[in-house]
């Protein structure tokens, strides 16, 4: 478990998601994200008085642009906040929350927003028209990027869209009976109705790729110690690592140098954590597009280099399988919502962790958490125990 003083150890108390949807009208990024916060709040069993760090989106009115302190008048005079809007959400928000917290820099921390950036300024999905010298001038934007990646591996091992579609229908099934997922009651997928869809860029068809929409998320972080005194079990940061190659979207990924982003992380982790990646019950994985699951199960160590395919074709991420994905429906059919989506990860293993989940998988007590994936260049991973 992070931290050297067990008292401080680092465990999370609270989570909760708002609403996800394709558009939500009448709602601010404000508005979500204090909702985002106080519920998490408030399912900790705490008052914002109690909470002294934010690591939370701050959009307005108000305040300063991008200004993580302009929430210490909302919550309470803040030990601990945080600017960058990575830093404000999934496993690395975490991570430098629980970072934080061990080294006693502050006590209680809510890691979350809404910043609505669930498409760009020109309507286009999110990647395209940022200022990247060598990306833009080719038309290349994040579909493409992680395309490259995955068109590459196919033709190294001989993955399939056949695969690739297993795990589009897989997961995109589980969204489908999640009442809280965007894609609730648009299925059931088959394998052909994914290959059948649009190509959008070569491999990835429509249903290959994650659906984009509104919402926010956060959770709380705090010290064993407190947790004593929290209605709700908390849940135990083991281990956590990150890993990056550049910074995202700026310059194409090559799969020589960004195929197996997360493994350097994932030995890390399981080191730290003295278990093997066998060991996990339920997998909270990055599902920009289908293929990253393939190549996760493979970075991660749970099969060789080019045998990811082969393991989706076995039924393993599925709801009864051996190592099941995304319970929740992930980014493919729960939500993709700017930042946030990161910390839907986080909250769908706490709630597996708790056994609240909607897809509850039987007696899950090791969860990893994955965001972001080759075609982006980093990767963050963690550990979760249920206490």
């Amino acid at each position: 478990m992070l931290g050297a003083d067990p008292a401080r150890r680092p465990v999370i108390v609270g989570v909760h998601a708002t609403e996800q949807a394709l558009s939500l009208p009448g709602r601010t990024a404000h508005d979500l994200a204090l909702e985002a916060a106080l519920g998490a709040i408030r399912d900790a069993g705490l008052d914002p008085s109690d909470v002294d760090g934010a690591q939370l989106d701050w959009s307005g009115p108000g305040g300063a642009p991008g200004e993580g302190a302009s929430w210490a008048r909302m919550l309470n005079d803040l030990a601990w906040t945080s600017d960058s809007f990575l830093d404000n959400a999934g496993v690395r928000g975490l991570l430098k929350a629980c970072a934080a917290i061990a080294s006693g820099l502050v006590d209680t921390v809510v890691v979350g927003g809404c910043r609505l950036v669930s498409r760009g300024a020109d309507n286009s999905p999110v990647g395209a028209g940022l200022p990247m010298e060598f990306a833009d001038v080719w038309g290349s934007y994040v579909v493409a990027q992680f395309a490259l990646v995955a068109a590459r591996h196919m033709h190294l091992f001989g993955t399939t869209s056949h695969q690739l579609a297993r795990v589009a229908a897989t997961i995109r099934n589980n969204g489908t009976t999640n009442p809280e997922a965007m894609m609730f009651r648009r299925g059931p997928y088959t394998v052909q109705d994914v290959l059948a869809s649009r190509m959008i860029a070569t491999p990835f068809h429509l249903l290959d790729c994650c659906i984009v929409g509104e919402g926010g998320a956060a959770f709380v972080v705090t010290t064993a110690q407190r947790a004593r005194d929290l209605p709700q079990p908390p849940v135990a940061v083991l281990a956590g690592a990150m890993e990056y190659h550049r910074v995202a979207y700026a310059d194409p990924p090559i799969y020589d140098e960004v195929g197996q982003i997360g493994r350097k992380a994932a030995a890390r982790v399981f080191g730290r954590a003295g278990v093997g990646v066998q060991d996990v019950d339920v997998f909270s994985l990055y599902d920009a597009n289908s293929f990253e699951v393939i190549r996760q199960l493979e970075a991660l160590g749970l099969c060789d280099e080019g045998e990811g395919g082969p393991l989706v074709d076995s039924g393993a991420i599925e709801l009864g399988g051996k190592h099941p994905v995304n319970p929740d429906g992930g980014c493919l059919a729960h939500a993709w919502n700017g930042t946030q989506q990161l910390s839907l990860r986080v909250i769908e293993a706490v709630r597996q962790l708790r056994g609240t989940a909607v897809h509850q998988i039987p007696q899950a007590r090791l969860a990893a958490v994955a965001n972001a994936g080759s075609g982006a260049q980093h990767y963050e991973l963690a550990l979760l125990g249920a206490l």
